[in-house]
């Protein structure tokens, strides 16, 4: 016996799915939904970027491994 994919064709030759194909009823209409959804998840405010505090006055004139391997302080295309 073959197995079958769940897929029936329907009059016009489309192809649907014979199990849950159709939404369930909902009591919330959609315009309802937006607006929960929209109150619960929407409009958050972006978290302030997080920067490095400055290094203390004895290791700024200290070159870091980077700039002594490469000589260079600037990172190839494609890096952050």
């Amino acid at each position: 016996m073959a197995r079958t994919t769940g897929k029936t064709t329907n009059v016009e030759g489309i192809k649907e799915m014979s199990k849950g194909s159709r939404p369930r009823p909902s009591i919330v209409s959609q315009e309802e939904l937006a607006q929960r959804h929209e109150g619960i998840f929407g409009n958050k405010e972006p978290k302030p970027r997080w920067v490095p505090p400055p290094l203390p006055e004895d290791m700024q004139g200290i070159k870091s491994s980077f700039e002594q391997q490469l000589g260079t302080t600037k990172l190839p295309p494609g890096r952050t």
